[in-house]
This record gives C-alpha cells, sequence and structure tokens, in this order.
C-alpha cells in the first residue's frame, strides 16, 4: 500500500529562535534584542563580530544546557496548549474531532527550540574571540486547509470518503471522485526541521579611533541533520514535497527507498556546512549598531529520502488522531493513491536544501551604566526552506542591572507570523567576583499569555550553568597608534 504524507506527526526528544530565534542566549531572551550586544560563545549564530569584545573583566566564559522553546498557536487557548496538546490520553469522540478539525483548519501552529549542550569562549583584546557550542534546532510550522485538518482529526470518516470496506477489525474509506493532492491539500504547508550544529566562530577589533571601535567575525558550522519534511505548492501551484526522517521518528513508508537507513534510535540522515559574517560598530563605549548575514549554506539529505508525487488522493486507513497531541502521536495524514498510478512519495537518493539564511541588524544605547536599551530586525531571505520564518521580524527593549546580583530585561517582538509578544527576563548573579561570576537566568517570550487564552505563546528560556572567569588583560596593541 503506498502512502500520501502530507503531515508527518513526529516523536520529537528534543525541546521544542530575535528572542524568538536565538532561544538559547537565555541571558538576552527578555530583552528582545541581541545583535549588537550578545557577546561570548552566545553570539554564534547572531553575530560573530561580538567576539571582538568582552561583556565583562573576564576572558573566558563556559556554559552548559542552556535552553528554549516557543509554541505558537492561532486558534487554540492557552489551556489546550498546555494540557492538550501534549497529552496522549486524551480520547476525543466523533463530535471533537470534528471541532478539532476546525480549530486547526487556516491556523497556523509553530514550535521553535534551541538547546545548547555545551559552549565555551576565549576573547582577549589582542588576538582576538575564539568561541565553539553544540547545539540542537528544531522548527515546527504547519497550516492546514480544511481537508487536511479533517484527514488528520476523522480520517474515513470524512465525506470525502463515500464508500467504506471493513475486513475483521480494519476499515477502509474510499473516494469514488478522488481529486489530485495538489487540489484537495491546496494552501496546505508543512515544515519541519531538526538538526545539530556545531560552531566555530572568531572575531576581532579591526579598527580603533577615539571614539569609533570597528568589529568583524565569522562563524562556521557542521550540521548533521536527523529530519526534514518540507510540503507545500510553489506560486505556479507545482506540489513541493520532501521527506528525510531519522529512525528515531518511527515513520514507515511502504515503498522502499534507496536511501534506506536501516536500525532505530538517532541515525544521521544528512549533513552539510554553514557560516555567518558580521560586523559591528561601536562609538564612545556607548551605541553599538550590527549587521549579520547567517545560515549561509545547505544540508545535503541522504537518508530516508522521499519526494513527493501529485497523485489522485483515493483511499484513508485510518479512522484520525484521538488527541490533540500531533507532536508524538506518530500518526500520518495518509491516503492511497490507484495501483496504476506513480507512488505518492517517491524514494530518492538524495535532496540537497539551502538552510533558512536571514539577514538582520540592530544597535544598543548605554544610557546610563545600569541601563540600556536596543531594538533588532530580521529579513528572511532566499527560497522557502524549512526553519525559515516567512516574514519578517522585529523587536525592542530593554535591560536594567538593578543590583549587583541581579538584572532584568524586558521587550517587544512582533512578525514572523506569530503575533506581537511583550518579554520578560530575569538574570541572578549568584557568584560575582573579579575573579568569577556564575549566572542563572528565565525569561518568558509573552508575558501576555499568562493573563490570556486566545492567540497564546507559550514559552520559556532557561539558563543555569553559565560561568565567566579569568582576568581580563588591557590591551597594547593599539598603545603605539594612539601615542
Amino acid at each position: 500500500m503506498k502512502k500520501y504524507l502530507i503531515l508527518a506527526v513526529l516523536l520529537c526528544s528534543a525541546s521544542i529562535v530575535f528572542s524568538q530565534t536565538e532561544l538559547s542566549a537565555f541571558s538576552f531572551t527578555g530583552a528582545g534584542y541581541s545583535t549588537s550586544s550578545v557577546t561570548d560563545y552566545q553570539c554564534l549564530g547572531i553575530n560573530p563580530a561580538n567576539l571582538g569584545w568582552s561583556r565583562n573583566d573576564h576572558t573566558m566564559n563556559l556554559g552548559f544546557t542552556e535552553f528554549g522553546f516557543t509554541i505558537y498557536s492561532e486558534q487554540l487557548t492557552r489551556k489546550q496548549v498546555v494540557n492538550d496538546l501534549f497529552d496522549s490520553n486524551i480520547k476525543l469522540d466523533l463530535d471533537e474531532k470534528d471541532a478539532a478539525a476546525g480549530e486547526f483548519t487556516d491556523t497556523r501552529l509553530i514550535g521553535i527550540g534551541s538547546f545548547m549542550g555545551v559552549g565555551f569562549s576565549y576573547q582577549d583584546e589582542e588576538i582576538g574571540g575564539f568561541a565553539f557550542n553544540v547545539r540542537e534546532r528544531l522548527v515546527w510550522h504547519s497550516f492546514l486547509n480544511d481537508k487536511a485538518a479533517d484527514f488528520l482529526f476523522k480520517g474515513w470518516h470524512d465525506p470525502y470518503f463515500d464508500s467504506l470496506a471493513v475486513a475483521g477489525e480494519d476499515t477502509t474509506g474510499y473516494s469514488t471522485n478522488a481529486l489530485y493532492a495538489s487540489e484537495i491539500y491546496e494552501g496546505t504547508e508543512q515544515n519541519f526541521l531538526y538538526f545539530r550544529e556545531f560552531n566555530f566562530g572568531y572575531g576581532r577589533k579591526v579598527l580603533k579611533t577615539d571614539d569609533i571601535n570597528w568589529y568583524a567575525g565569522v562563524g562556521l558550522k557542521y550540521l548533521v541533520g536527523y529530519g526534514m519534511l518540507q510540503y507545500h505548492q510553489s506560486d505556479d501551484g507545482t506540489l513541493v514535497g520532501y521527506s528525510s526522517l531519522s529512525p528515531i521518528f518511527e515513520v514507515e513508508y511502504d515503498d522502499p527507498t534507496p536511501s534506506q537507513v536501516e536500525g532505530s534510535g538517532y541515525k544521521k540522515v544528512g549533513s552539510g556546512f554553514g557560516f555567518d559574517i558580521g560586523t559591528t560598530v561601536e562609538y564612545k563605549e556607548k551605541l553599538r549598531i550590527s549587521l549579520a548575514l547567517n545560515d549561509i549554506g545547505s544540508i545535503k539529505w541522504d537518508g530516508n529520502v522521499y519526494q513527493g508525487n501529485d497523485v489522485r488522493v483515493v483511499e484513508m486507513d485510518t479512522d484520525g488522531m484521538d488527541n490533540y497531541n500531533v507532536f508524538s502521536e506518530g500518526q500520518l495524514i495518509n491516503a492511497d493513491d490507484l495501483d496504476d498510478e506513480t507512488s505518492l512519495w517517491e524514494g530518492i537518493e538524495s535532496q540537497t536544501l539551502n538552510l533558512p539564511m536571514n539577514f538582520r541588524g540592530g544597535a544598543s544605547y548605554k544610557i546610563l551604566d545600569v541601563l540600556e536599551a536596543g531594538a533588532d530586525f530580521y529579513l528572511p531571505l532566499g527560497d522557502k526552506v524549512p526553519g525559515m520564518y516567512e516574514k519578517p521580524i522585529f523587536c525592542f527593549g530593554g535591560k536594567f542591572d538593578a543590583a549587583e546580583w541581579v538584572q532584568f530585561s524586558a521587550g517587544v517582538v512582533s512578525g514572523g507570523k506569530f503575533g506581537t509578544n511583550a518579554q520578560l527576563g530575569i538574570l541572578f548573579y549568584p557568584i560575582k567576583t573579579e575573579n568569577t561570576t556564575w549566572e542563572i537566568g528565565i525569561a518568558n517570550r509573552n508575558i501576555l499569555s499568562i493573563f490570556k487564552q486566545e492567540n497564546p505563546t507559550v514559552s520559556l528560556a532557561f539558563g543555569f550553568l553559565r560561568f565567566s572567569f579569568g582576568a581580563k588583560e588591557a590591551s597594547t596593541r593599539y598603545i603605539e597608534e594612539e601615542e
């Protein structure tokens, strides 16, 4: 039996990045802006030029297990996102399935996240700054039309399947007026991207005058892919569908593929390289203006790779999902094609897709020694690929050092098709001496979702083990020029 995958409901053991685009940089998440302000290993993937300057009097920074996630729904309530979206014990009856299908019709569900296992940086006034980190990145974006949502929750109960065949305990629905997938699912989009990054970066000061410091930097990343799903229609109506999923997701196709990956668990199904470039100009150590171009590169998916074809949707052999848990049910929207037609999902050797390239800029200004304000923008570039935001993102905010041991941050982020969010963060310093600093931080990307039910953004960024150490020495690099 050939299956047509429109939406893979995936089992994700990783945590479900602009404060929305760099979730693991917890110390800047609440403020919203970061391109001109974040430094050390946290600036990798944002602006490597910022490795040229240090945020404190230490030369080394070390962090472990910094993570963040955001889930945004246009239609579900906050209670449904928090309680129902991850609860597989809920059993929906047919009326409730019909209501669930309506809630998912023509609405967006976005899940984004990042988990940094380890990060380290060394910054020196003479030679510049070096940094590396290892980070997981995950992005989920679904927008279902009415038929895709109906098939997901109601299966063969949907009236499209006007004939039924029962064999023992198995029921299959058939359509006697089958339409092509591009007609049935017109407007439906599904994108999923999950990979691990090994990031390396270098940045330094390239120019110094009495008032201006200019920094430049570059980052290189090696990428290990674990999952990719792309489904949409191009501007001319052509169906675009590709899938490459590690065995951990337990998605099976009836037709083999020449890129078959045997076994179970986390198996690599793709790899690639990317790089980032950035620059920052600092004026009188008060104002910083930054520009960066990130995620230049691609991943070659060469494991469990399938290409979707536009064929008629004839059969359905599932009665739909029993609950809202689209992240862990492991089910598929699927339908059989006709036996004499091309396979709905056809195995191929490989498919290379670009990374979600983006351009970002920002500025920050230190109003007082304890108060800073800033703004950022994020602009998606290139082809429409998994992991790319569809619209620009804008944000502004500020940070306030209320005491020696605590910092507060607040900001507003808007765009990217996930609404407008008010953010709040707090950073504690349990240890803050001349030789060592220990930071603990937590932030929420939409504090308003705590008080309202509609269009919720449920999110959290957290870091517990972030340390700075090593005394910073004054630079002698520019003494001769200044004399």
